[in-house]
């Protein structure tokens, strides 16, 4: 058993505490800035709820999928309507937090796609090019392997490397119910 299986996956102080130092400069920031109508993010607000509810509620990745599609579209629609200050900012943590979800969904995906192939061993989540950035950008640990018939070198992360991405994903909904709630 390798070490990245016994310990799970593991981030170092700094990315653990990366979203609380966010959260404190984004309500310093919206502290500093001019109002902003916070009924036309009623529908993202709606939406990345719903996404949450999904993931928490171990609701499948089709249902996962349809709300995740929902907040996208609610997103785009923000796009085009903030206003440069507080709502451009306040988008952008929208925009950031569908950009996590998005992150969860492909592991999700290859999760569920790669276990019918057999060489990935149970509890695993086979690296490939759509995983590396993923890997990289939240720091999870890997694990290294050999395919034995073409001796081929490929990776996997734990599984349990989601988690990681669900509670980015809850630190990020967090900063905008704090944002939402302490507007002007």
């Amino acid at each position: 058993m390798s070490e990245a299986e016994r310990n799970g996956p593991c981030l170092s102080p700094v990315r653990a505490f990366f979203p609380l130092l966010l959260l404190f400069f984004c309500l310093f920031a919206f502290s500093c800035s001019s109002p902003f109508d916070g009924k036309k993010f009623e529908g993202a607000d709606r939406a990345a709820h719903e996404v949450m509810r999904a993931i928490d509620s171990g609701a499948g990745y089709q249902l996962f999928g349809e709300a995740l599609h929902q907040l996208s579209e609610e997103v785009s629609l923000l796009k085009r309507t903030v206003m440069p200050g507080r709502e451009e900012e306040l988008f952008r943590v929208y925009d950031d937090l569908l950009t996590i979800f998005r992150d969860g969904q492909i592991l999700w995906k290859y999760k569920a796609e790669f276990v019918y192939y057999g060489f990935v061993p149970e509890g695993m989540i086979y690296v490939g090019q759509d995983i590396e950035p993923i890997v990289a950008k939240y720091g999870i640990p890997t694990e290294a392997h050999l395919f034995k018939p073409t001796r081929q070198a490929w990776r996997s992360i734990p599984d349990s490397s989601i988690v990681v991405i669900w509670k980015n994903a809850h630190s990020r909904l967090t900063i905008i119910e704090n944002i939402l709630k302490n507007r002007e």
